[in-house]
């Protein structure tokens, strides 16, 4: 796997975009701006259009943006986005943070795209689990970070990061909002399509260091260890 990826990069990597972070963060921000207008109907990935040749909503779902609502939550989500993204662009390496981001959302698209073959639901393609996979690649390589939740709490990125596998988890089982309006599958496809890329195209990338769940386990044996000692101490 390792070598068929680095011979797509000695071939490919120059049509790696630069700083990738950058112009993604500024699609979002025109993404929200479009989403206030009647033409973001025409933008969305919707199955159904794009089978009947609509395929310009196959790039044009890239600019849905990580956070929705109002203006304040959608500039400081874009910000927090791009302080990710950029982190892990710089770690990860241009060509492969090209691959893990459009990676990401074509197997959106396909889950999608799948869904509604199963089904007959022509389902839009909504990217709010897969831009975070940003951040799970962040939080695996950068584990013993320390994050302020809500500008506030300290909380190193490898919690933050076992606390969303945990919610994704839950919303695999349990549904969300979405599952009431397209169906549990939908909810449970797409969860699938954004995690891939995180164990997928990260091992592939970046084979440097301790996974995340390495790094869990181990705490937990120190703390244990620890504890062993000072118990014989007493």
């Amino acid at each position: 796997m390792h070598s068929l990826f680095y011979k797509l990069k000695f071939k490919y990597q120059r049509y790696a975009i630069k700083n990738l972070a950058v112009y993604a963060s500024i699609a979002f921000a025109v993404g929200y701006l479009l989403m206030l207008t009647p033409f973001y109907g025409y933008m969305m990935f919707l199955p159904k259009e794009v089978l009947h040749g609509q395929v310009w909503r196959i790039f044009t779902a890239f600019l849905y943006p990580p956070v929705t609502g109002g203006i304040f939550n959608v500039i400081l989500g874009i910000l927090i986005y791009y302080s990710f993204a950029v982190s892990v662009e710089r770690s990860m390496g241009e060509f492969e943070f090209n691959v893990y981001f459009f990676g990401s959302f074509f197997l959106g698209e396909i889950g999608t795209l799948i869904y509604y073959l199963i089904t007959g639901i022509n389902a839009p393609f909504i990217p709010m689990f897969t831009q975070f996979s940003v951040f799970m690649a962040f939080a695996i390589m950068y584990a013993e970070s320390t994050i302020l939740l809500f500008f506030i709490l300290p909380i190193k990125a490898k919690f933050l990061a076992v606390f969303e596998l945990a919610l994704y988890t839950f919303y695999f089982i349990v549904g969300n909002g979405l599952s009431r309006i397209f169906g549990m599958l939908y909810t449970r496809i797409s969860i699938i399509a954004a995690l891939i890329p995180v164990y997928l195209f990260y091992r592939m990338v970046y084979s440097g260091g301790e996974s995340i769940f390495t790094e869990i386990k181990n705490y937990f044996n120190r703390r244990k260890r620890q504890k062993e000692w000072r118990d014989q101490w007493k």
